[in-house]
C-alpha cells in the first residue's frame, strides 16, 4: 500500500513538474516507499507538488469520473441544468441537478475521495517534513505553510458538500477505519485558526516560474470567504460556535489585500479567460491546468486538463473558426442569462455562449435540457486546441481566488470603503453605461451572480442566503421535463458516500433527510 500511495504520488509530480528526464536518472519509484523518501529537499518539493496535483481531479476513486468542482457547484445551483447528450449519459450528474442524489453515486465518492487523497498527502509530508534536510529553514517554512493551506482548502470543500467529515491531521493507515466525524465547529475553527498562522510563513510574491502556489494574499482571501461561509451558513444551520477571528479582522486582511497585494482588477473583463488569461494579475490563486502528451481512460486523474472544459462545449459544432465541439453538459437556464443586461454589461459576451447570436452551427436537438445558451469563460476553443487527446488537456486555469471576489467580500463585511470596492466591480462591467447603486446585501449578491457566473460559486452563495432562499431560487427553475427538489431538510448537502460508511464499519453517519 505505501508503495503504491508513492508510486501514484510520484507520478502526479511527474506530470506537473515536467522533470521527466531528470527523473529517469534517479531510482525508480518502486524501490521507495515512505519510508525512506523523505531525506532531501528535493524529495519534500516532489511531494507538495503531488498535493497540489490534487487540485486537478476531476475522476475520484476507481475512475468515478467527470466531476469538476466548478461544473457540479454550477448543476446544483439555479444557473445550469444537468445536460450531456441524453438522460443516460453521466445520470449521476443528473441526479445532482435534480437534488435527488443517492448514497452511491459516484461523483459525490469521486469529491469526497479527491479531497481526502489531497488532505492525506498534505498530512503525509507535514508529518516528514521536519527529518528532511533544508539548505535553508525559511524553505521549509513555506513548504509546510503551502501544504497547510491546501489541506484547508480540502477541508473547505469537504465541509461545503459533506457538512459532517472527519478532521484528520496525520496519515491515516489500515488501522484507522473507524474514525468518526468531527463536529463541524471544530473543523472550521481548525481552517480559521490554521489560515492565520501560516500567513506570516507564506510568500507575498510569489516567482513567474512557480505560478499556482499558494501566496499570503491567498491565505487572508480564503480567510474572508470561509468567515462569510462559516457566518452566514454553517452557524444558523449546522450550528457552530462563534469563529476564532473577529469580523474587523478579516476586513484588514482583506484590506491588505485590497491596498498591498499589488493584485488589481483588470481593466477588460475579457482578457481574464482563455490561455492568454492564465495567471492574470487579477488571478490570487488559481488551479493549473496545463497540456501534457497524457490521454489514459484507464486512469483518468493523471491527465491535469480542465476537463470542464471538454464537457461544456456544445454539441455539432462542426468546423468553426473559433469554437469546436464537446460534450454538453451544464447548459445555461434563461434565467441566468436573462439576468444579465445583454446592452450593457460587458460581462454577458465573456460569461455567456449565444450559439444563435454568434452563428454557431450546432446540434440542439442532440442536447439534453438545452434552453439556448452555454458556459464561455473555459469554452473549448479553436486556438487552444490541444495536440494530442484533446478530451484530457484543456490548458485554463480555474480561478479559486479573484480580486474582484476580494473586493465584493470587503464590501458585503461592510468595511469603511463598501461603496468604492462595490463600484470597482461595476464599473470595469458597464463602463460608460455605469450608474452607481446602494452596496446592499441583495445587489451585491446579484452582482456576485453576474460577475461569476459558470466559476461555481452561485449555490454556496445561495446557501448563505438561507435554506428557504436556496430552495425557492433552486426550485423554480424546474421547466417542463425538468424535475427539480431542493429539500431543506437536506441543508444543502451531499449524502456520505455509502461505500466510506460501510469501509468505517458504519462508524461514519450519514447526513440528515437520506
Amino acid at each position: 500500500m505505501k508503495r503504491l500511495t508513492l508510486i501514484i504520488t510520484l507520478f502526479g509530480l511527474l506530470l506537473l513538474s515536467g522533470c521527466v528526464d531528470d527523473f529517469l536518472e534517479h531510482t525508480p519509484p518502486v524501490e521507495r516507499t515512505q519510508d525512506n523518501f523523505f531525506q532531501s529537499e528535493r524529495d519534500a518539493q516532489q511531494a507538495l507538488f503531488a498535493v497540489y496535483e490534487v487540485l486537478t481531479f476531476h475522476h475520484g476513486r476507481d475512475n468515478q469520473g467527470f466531476h469538476p468542482f466548478d461544473l457540479i457547484s454550477n448543476v446544483l445551483s439555479d444557473d445550469a441544468f444537468g445536460g450531456g447528450s441524453g438522460p443516460g449519459d453521466q445520470p449521476e450528474i443528473l441526479e445532482f441537478n435534480r437534488h435527488n442524489i443517492s448514497v452511491t453515486n459516484g461523483k459525490a465518492l469521486g469529491i469526497w475521495s479527491d479531497r481526502f487523497t489531497g488532505i492525506y498527502r498534505a498530512n503525509l509530508l507535514l508529518d516528514n517534513i521536519d527529518d528532511v534536510s533544508f539548505d535553508n529553514e525559511e524553505t521549509r517554512a513555506i513548504m509546510a505553510a503551502e501544504a497547510r493551506f491546501l489541506r484547508v482548502l480540502f477541508y473547505y470543500d469537504l465541509v461545503r458538500f459533506f457538512g459532517y467529515v472527519p478532521l484528520v491531521e496525520r496519515p491515516l493507515v489500515a488501522e484507522d477505519i473507524r474514525i468518526p466525524q468531527d463536529d463541524p465547529d471544530d473543523v472550521y475553527n481548525f481552517m480559521i485558526t490554521e489560515l492565520l498562522d501560516i500567513i506570516p510563513d507564506l510568500r507575498d510574491n510569489i516567482p513567474s516560474n512557480e505560478m499556482g502556489r499558494a501566496s499570503s494574499w491567498a491565505a487572508k482571501s480564503m480567510l474572508g470567504r470561509i468567515f462569510l461561509y462559516h457566518r452566514d451558513y454553517a452557524q444558523p444551520v449546522l450550528g457552530v460556535g462563534n469563529p476564532p477571528v473577529s469580523e474587523s479582522e478579516v476586513i484588514g486582511h482583506l484590506e491588505d489585500v485590497i491596498n498591498n497585494s499589488g493584485h488589481e482588477l483588470l481593466d477588460d473583463f475579457a482578457d481574464l479567460w482563455g490561455t492568454d488569461g492564465n495567471n492574470n494579475n487579477e488571478a490570487i490563486f488559481s488551479v493549473q491546468h496545463i497540456e501534457t502528451s497524457f490521454g489514459d481512460w484507464g486512469f483518468l486523474n493523471g491527465s491535469i486538463g480542465n476537463w470542464a472544459s471538454q464537457m461544456t462545449g456544445l454539441r455539432g459544432v462542426g468546423f468553426h473558426p473559433e469554437y469546436i465541439s464537446g460534450w454538453s453538459f451544464q447548459p445555461v437556464t434563461g434565467d441566468l442569462a436573462e439576468s444579465f443586461d445583454e446592452d450593457a454589461d460587458s460581462r454577458y459576451f465573456a460569461s455567456i455562449l449565444d450559439p444563435v447570436e454568434e452563428g454557431v452551427n450546432h446540434d440542439a436537438d442532440g442536447m439534453h435540457q438545452w434552453r439556448g445558451f452555454a458556459f464561455k469563460k473555459f469554452y473549448p476553443r479553436r486556438a487552444d486546441l490541444p495536440s494530442v487527446n484533446l478530451e484530457f488537456n484543456w490548458p485554463y486555469n480555474r480561478p479559486v481566488i479573484r480580486f474582484a471576489d476580494v473586493l465584493l467580500m470587503a464590501a458585503e463585511l461592510g468595511a469603511s470603503d463598501a461603496q468604492n470596492y462595490f463600484d470597482q466591480v461595476r464599473m470595469r462591467a458597464y463602463g460608460d453605461d455605469f450608474e452607481q447603486i446602494p452596496v446592499n446585501r441583495e445587489n451585491i449578491m446579484e452582482e456576485r451572480r453576474l460577475e461569476f457566473a459558470g466559476e461555481g460559486k452561485r449555490y454556496w452563495d445561495l446557501l448563505r442566503m438561507g435554506l428557504d432562499t436556496a430552495a425557492e431560487t433552486i426550485n423554480a427553475r424546474a421547466d417542463g421535463d425538468i424535475r427539480i427538489e431542493f429539500r431543506t431538510e437536506r441543508l444543502g448537502l451531499l449524502p456520505i458516500p455509502q461505500s466510506e460508511i460501510n469501509l468505517s464499519d458504519r462508524t461514519l453517519e450519514q447526513n440528515p433527510g437520506y
